[in-house]
C-alpha cells in the first residue's frame, strides 16, 4: 500500500443562472492539486502553496473534511496534506469546495476505503460548511463528480448529473474586485413574488432541456437569474458592459459564478475568443482593474488521481 497520493480537484461554477444553490459545473485546468501523505502520530500538518490558507486543522476546510472521513472509517493516524492552489480563494469558483473534495477523495484512494464519489460528497460538505456556514453542494458535487450536477438535497446528498453538449466551453472573467459571500447573500430579498419564482423555475427547466438536447438557443434564453443576479451584479464593476461584450462575440449566455466577482459566459468550442479576451482586458485596464481570464472546456471527470 502506497504512503502518498496526488490528486486534482477542479474549480467549479455554481448557481449557473437560474440554478441558485442547485446547479454547478466543473472547470478544466483550474483547481486544487493535493498531495496527501501518511505520517506517524495523529496530527494533520498543512502545507499550503499559492494562497494564504489556515494551517490550523480545525480552521482549514480540507482537514475538517478529511477528519470527518477518517472518523467515519476509524482511521486515527495523521497526515501531511500539501494544497497547491492555482486560483484565488474568494473568486466565486468554489475554492473551499475544491480543497474539501480533494482531501476526502485523496484519503479514500490512499486508504483504499472503497467509497463511491457520491458517498464522499457528504464528508466534503462538512468542510465546505466551515467556509460558507451552510452545506451547499452546488460547488462540491461538480468538483467531485465532474460535468453539470443538479442538487436536490444535502443530508444525505441527493442529486444527479446533467448531460451537456461536448462542444460547449466557458470563459471565466475574474476582475480583481472583492465580493464577500456574506455581503452577496445579504443583498438578497427574504421573500420573492410568486411570478418571479415561477419565472425562475421555468428558466431552470429550459436550461436543463437546452443542455440535455444541445439546444444552444434554449441555453442562451434560459440562462437568466431573476432572484439573485439583479441584486448581486451591483457588486461587480462593469458587469453589464462585460455582458454586452460577450454577447457581441456570440455568447451562449452570461451570468455570475457563485456570489462573484467572477462571471462566466458559454460559447461553442470552435468560437475564437482571442479578440473578446483582449477587449475585456483592455476594458478593465482602462478602469485600473486587473482582470484574469480562463477559457475552459467543461470538466467531465471531476476529482482524479494525477502524476506527482
Amino acid at each position: 500500500m502506497t504512503n502518498s497520493i496526488t490528486i486534482f480537484a477542479p474549480a467549479s461554477v455554481s448557481n449557473v443562472g437560474p440554478g441558485f444553490d442547485i446547479l454547478g459545473f466543473a472547470l478544466d485546468g483550474m483547481g486544487d492539486k493535493i498531495t496527501l501523505s501518511k505520517r506517524e502520530g495523529t496530527a494533520y500538518i498543512i502545507d499550503a502553496v499559492g494562497a494564504d490558507l489556515p494551517t490550523d486543522p480545525e480552521k482549514n476546510v480540507a482537514t475538517v473534511a478529511l477528519r470527518s472521513f477518517c472518523d467515519e472509517i476509524g482511521y486515527e493516524n495523521g497526515f501531511l496534506i500539501r494544497i497547491e492552489k492555482n486560483f484565488t480563494p474568494g473568486s466565486g469558483l468554489g475554492s473551499s469546495a475544491s480543497s474539501a473534495v480533494g482531501a476526502v477523495f485523496a484519503a479514500n484512494e490512499l486508504l483504499q476505503a472503497g467509497y463511491s464519489k457520491e458517498e464522499l460528497i457528504s464528508f466534503a460538505l462538512d468542510g465546505e460548511s466551515l467556509a460558507s456556514g451552510h452545506r451547499h453542494a452546488d460547488n462540491v458535487a461538480p468538483s467531485m463528480l465532474g460535468g453539470f450536477v443538479a442538487v436536490k438535497g444535502c443530508d444525505p446528498f441527493d442529486g444527479f448529473q446533467v448531460a451537456y453538449p461536448k462542444a460547449l466551453k466557458v470563459l471565466i472573467i475574474f476582475p480583481d474586485i472583492v465580493v464577500k459571500t456574506a455581503d452577496a447573500r445579504g443583498l438578497l430579498p427574504k421573500e420573492v413574488p410568486m411570478s418571479l419564482a415561477i419565472q425562475q423555475a421555468a428558466n431552470m427547466a429550459g436550461l436543463i432541456n437546452g443542455l440535455t438536447t444541445a439546444n444552444y438557443v434554449m441555453i442562451r434564453n434560459s440562462l437568466k437569474d431573476v432572484l439573485a443576479q439583479p441584486y448581486r451584479k451591483r457588486l461587480i464593476q462593469a458587469y453589464d458592459e462585460v455582458e454586452k461584450l460577450c454577447e457581441e462575440h456570440g455568447s451562449i449566455g452570461f451570468n455570475i459564478s457563485g456570489s462573484g466577482p467572477s462571471m462566466f459566459s458559454f460559447f461553442k468550442q470552435e468560437q475564437d475568443l482571442t479578440k473578446l479576451k483582449e477587449s475585456i482586458k483592455e476594458f478593465y485596464s482602462a478602469k485600473g482593474i486587473n482582470c484574469r481570464l480562463h477559457e475552459s472546456a467543461i470538466n467531465g471527470r471531476g476529482a482524479e488521481i494525477v502524476n506527482d
